[in-house]
């Protein structure tokens, strides 16, 4: 996007804040099985109990037989929020080696809105407010709207963008939404996909550890805005302290590999970060991590 009519950013990350998210009361089982992607069978203390597994991924590493895993109780009382799900716990964390690795896909979002809104990462700076799950429709609403608000000459990448969903109507093309929108009065509005990499081999986290045909169209999307003006960003969030850089799984997904290799080619801004795992909360270290094609 042409950013002549937006001020340059000075903000400066505060560094001094810990961005954390408490896991709740955890206790600690033990694998069984898991007999579908999203369903866990776990020895607690000589009981079986079903965990809900919100990573489809292949886990392979994390999720075998006898493996130490800690879940957390759900609330499923006729008092609380209505909810069709039948297990009683979900999987918050798997053990590996000495390290502990949350597999709940969740919190990555979660943590990057709180580090957002917290001002504590460089490279996300300046942007005051932040929306999650936007379709590209809200998406021309809410550029239109800032133009507006800030008497900005933004009426070509609106039309782009307009155009291009009406040919994706057109095409019948699924409805995307996009995990997080994010704009400031000192920064161009950016598009943003979260992916959370679980996965590590010789302190390389590998992204995706299953074929992600979604992930891949996201990308593609994305790279498609990208070239009609719309800044685009796709973050990684390793999940486990031992990931040293991230890089996209070739031998698991060459599709989505390809895609990756697209929208750095095409000036997506692609983004690592860590975070550090413990039975007591999820921390984010807010130094990025190189990101390897």
């Amino acid at each position: 996007m042409n950013t002549s009519n937006y001020s340059q950013n000075s903000e400066c990350p505060d560094r001094e804040k810990v961005i954390s998210i408490p896991l709740g009361h955890l206790v600690e089982g033990h694998l069984i099985s898991r007999p579908n992607r999203f369903l866990a069978i776990v020895d607690l203390h000589g009981e079986k109990v079903q965990a809900h597994v919100s990573d489809s991924g292949r886990l392979e590493e994390l999720l075998f037989p006898g493996n130490k895993v800690m879940i957390r109780k759900v609330d499923l009382s006729p008092t609380s929020k209505p909810s069709k799900r039948k297990t009683e716990y979900d999987l918050v964390l798997a053990a590996s080696d000495d390290i502990w690795v949350c597999i709940d896909t969740r919190y990555p979002n979660d943590i990057f809105e709180m580090a957002v809104k917290g001002n504590v990462l460089q490279e996300f700076c300046g942007y005051e407010e932040v929306q999650r799950e936007v379709s590209l429709d809200r998406v021309i609403n809410e550029i239109t709207s800032i133009a507006s608000q800030n008497h900005l000459e933004n009426e070509q990448l609106i039309s782009s963008l307009t155009l291009f969903e009406t040919n994706q109507k057109s095409k019948k093309t699924p409805k995307s939404r996009f995990d997080f929108f994010l704009s400031g009065p000192s920064k161009p509005p950016l598009l943003l996909e979260v992916k959370s990499v679980n996965l590590c081999v010789d302190g390389t986290g590998l992204f995706p550890d299953a074929p992600t045909q979604r992930g891949t169209r996201h990308v593609r999307e994305l790279c498609n805005l990208v070239s009609l003006g719309l800044d685009s960003a796709i973050l990684f969030v390793a999940q486990r302290e031992d990931v040293k850089l991230v890089s996209p799984h070739r031998k698991m997904d060459p599709d989505f590999s390809q895609a990756m290799d697209q929208a750095l080619e095409m000036g997506v801004k692609v983004v690592a970060l860590r975070c550090i795992a413990s039975p007591l909360e999820l921390r984010l270290d807010p130094d990025p991590i190189p990101y390897i094609p």
